[in-house]
């Protein structure tokens, strides 16, 4: 067993258990926040180009949201 950290899994759920001195609470967060992305591209059935189409698409719409916010008086 690691010193650092425990893990058990717990009938559905893993459970990890570590020192709040171990890592910041936002690392966690972000870690967390990774893990539940790689679970969605895990299930997903989009091709790479396809979502790379969305991405282009998504940063085409979000820079002219951002540019018509701009230019308005």
């Amino acid at each position: 067993m690691n010193s650092f950290y425990n893990i058990a899994v717990e009938s559905r759920e893993i459970v990890v258990r570590f020192s709040k001195d171990l890592i910041d609470r936002e690392t966690v967060i972000k870690f967390l926040d990774y893990l539940e992305l790689e679970s969605i591209r895990r299930r997903s059935r989009m091709t790479q180009g396809e979502a790379d189409s969305l991405a282009d698409e998504i940063d085409r719409s979000g820079w002219q949201n951002l540019k018509l916010g701009f230019l308005q008086p």
